[in-house]
């Protein structure tokens, strides 16, 4: 089973040398809000690529309109590292009367801004009152720490917020492939540009194949 991670400042330093050879996908948060930038992220966005590790970034969401929704997402954009794979709406807390359009709103300006793929991160508890199934974002993440899958369709389940991998003090959350989406489609988008001159689909065997050896 892949070995999928996210964390923030509150894993403190994390050993991407070690972590490494575990993780195949890690996702980063980038802010809590427009006001808190999170404390390790640029850490373990240069860990990251420095080991070879894939990663996403994902922003926790305090927007209280859809003005400061897409305020909250350039904020976002412009604070988080380019080369991540894909962007997430982290929709926990209810902030604002209509969190659906806050929620699109926040996406739909992440897609104006030049992300390629935005997915949403939304409570089990709370995707009914957010009317998450009707949020157009092009994948679903659910936390439901339970031998149970989420009873809500998914493409990333955050089964556990006490996993252990090496190059992390304590506990991490972990995460599983969940829908029809596999872990390739999550990784299928490799920066291009003068790190990659092979072009994208070229530059992505290439570090897959780097991360195979590495393993090994």
């Amino acid at each position: 089973m892949s070995v999928i991670i996210d964390v923030s400042h509150h894993q403190g330093e994390i050993n991407w040398s070690a972590a490494g050879t575990e993780v195949d996908l890690a996702i980063l948060r980038v802010q809590d809000g427009s006001r808190v930038v999170d404390r390790q992220y640029a850490a373990n966005a240069a860990g990251c690529k420095r080991n070879l590790v894939p990663f996403g970034n994902y922003a926790f969401c305090r927007f209280v309109s859809v003005n400061d929704a897409l305020t909250e997402a350039r904020d976002f954009w412009a604070r988080g590292d380019k080369d991540a794979l894909f962007w997430v709406a982290d929709v926990e807390v209810k902030t604002m009367n209509d969190m659906r359009a806050g929620t699109q709103a926040f996406i739909d300006e992440l897609r104006r801004l030049g992300a390629r793929k935005v997915g949403l991160y939304v409570g089990h508890h709370t995707h009914g009152a957010f009317e998450a199934d009707k949020v157009r974002a092009d994948f679903k993440w659910i936390p439901r720490y339970s031998l149970k899958q989420p009873a809500f369709p998914c493409d990333l389940w955050q089964y556990t917020d006490k996993g252990h991998v090496g190059g992390i003090k304590g506990s991490v959350d972990l995460n599983r492939i969940n829908g029809d989406k596999p872990l390739e489609w999550f990784l299928g988008e490799a920066p291009r540009g003068p790190s990659s001159p092979l072009g994208e689909a070229a530059a992505l065997a290439l570090t897959v194949v780097e991360r195979l050896l590495k393993k090994n």
